[in-house]
């Protein structure tokens, strides 16, 4: 199985939770087990009652579904070109493990975030 977590910033593992942070919308973040096997990275959409809404990242492309490249992917955080899946996801808010960047305004304008 692939380790995922080191696709994305090698150097940042996470190492701990960020509790004082508050999410927000367009922000990337790192976040665990989102589809019941591997952490990602996601977008945040909202925030409210410690639940989450977000978009999230993969860096496989594909036909079937509908994702759209993240073009400014440095600016977000992550370190690889990477596609958004652009149906909306909720968690709670304790499966956030740390903020990695955000989106720039050409990506925010592009997903309409």
């Amino acid at each position: 199985m692939t380790d995922y977590m080191h696709q994305y910033r090698r150097s940042q593992k996470p190492q701990r939770r960020d509790t004082g942070s508050t999410p927000k919308r367009g922000e990337v973040w790192w976040a665990s087990k989102i589809d019941g096997v591997k952490d990602r990275p996601i977008v945040i959409l909202s925030y409210s009652n410690d639940k989450v809404t977000f978009y999230k990242c993969t860096s496989q492309d594909s036909m079937s579904q509908m994702r759209e490249l993240i073009e400014d992917y440095d600016i977000a955080g992550l370190d690889r070109p990477t596609y958004l899946d652009q149906r909306p996801y909720s968690m709670d808010r304790s499966r956030l493990i740390r903020k990695l960047g955000q989106l720039s305004q050409y990506d925010r304008g592009k997903f309409h975030i």
